[in-house]
């Protein structure tokens, strides 16, 4: 398996991603289609910041996670 980066995955799951389709829906098809263990996409989840924080506001969104309170934009 070559080295895969969260950037990588991140650019190439964008194009999944919409109203209907997760954040956390298109790391499972990403798996799925590119033969990639799910422990492995979630040890790469843990260590970017960035998809860590779009798979937890899909988490909260679907109610998986309790919400948590952020300042306001």
């Amino acid at each position: 398996m070559t080295d895969i980066k969260a950037e990588t995955i991140l650019k190439e799951i964008q194009s999944y991603i919409n109203e209907e389709v997760s954040h956390i829906d298109a790391l499972v098809y990403y798996a799925e289609k590119n033969d990639i263990e799910l422990y492995l996409i979630g040890e790469i989840i843990r260590r970017s910041p960035v998809l860590k924080s779009k798979v937890r506001e899909d988490a909260e969104r679907l109610n998986l996670l309790e919400k948590t309170v952020r300042l306001p934009i």
